[in-house]
């Protein structure tokens, strides 16, 4: 008898093992879960734009990559790529006008100043007009990722009469973002 009420113990304790070793596991499990995400604010101090972001002072809008391509969604990975590329090219197109003003200075004879001058002028204007592109589509990134942030789960209910059968129909509408 004492053996019977052993094993029927032993077999209530291994349940309930299993039982908290799968609520335990469900729980502290790491799903595919969305992160929450923080609106990202701009602040004009004169000439510069600052960005804050969890209440951090940003300076320098390459910054930003962490959290717009931690949002996941493909239109703002897209805009802030192609703020990211043409600030590159930026780079690239002030070097080369850089070394020609380097190479000029160095051997003043061989390069003509009307042909120093209008490459780096070009490179200037050129420079000038890739920066505001950039920054349109880094403006784009951020509204679309301040969009995401700020809209929430929102759970609806819809009444809607129907035509075809007599009485009305009662809907239960949840919206989340993907």
């Amino acid at each position: 008898m004492q053996a019977i009420k052993t094993r029927g113990f032993v077999k209530i304790k291994h349940l309930l093992v299993m039982i908290f070793v799968l609520i335990g596991g469900r729980v502290l499990a790491q799903g595919e879960g969305r992160e929450k995400m923080y609106p990202i604010e701009e602040i004009q101090q004169g000439f510069r734009k600052k960005y804050t972001y969890k209440r951090q002072v940003i300076d320098n809008p390459l910054a930003l990559q962490i959290p717009l391509l931690e949002s996941k969604d493909p239109e703002v990975s897209l805009e802030y790529y192609r703020f990211k590329s043409k600030r590159n090219l930026m780079n690239w197109i002030s070097s080369v006008g850089a070394g020609l003003s380097i190479y000029s200075w160095i051997y003043p004879g061989k390069v003509s100043n009307g042909f120093s001058l209008t490459t780096v002028g070009t490179a200037a204007l050129v420079n000038i007009y890739l920066g505001k592109m950039s920054m349109r589509n880094l403006n784009r990134a951020i509204s679309k990722y301040n969009s995401m942030a700020n809209s929430s789960p929102q759970l609806s209910l819809e009444f809607t009469p129907n035509t075809q059968i007599p009485g009305s129909n009662l809907a239960l509408q949840w919206k989340y973002n993907f």
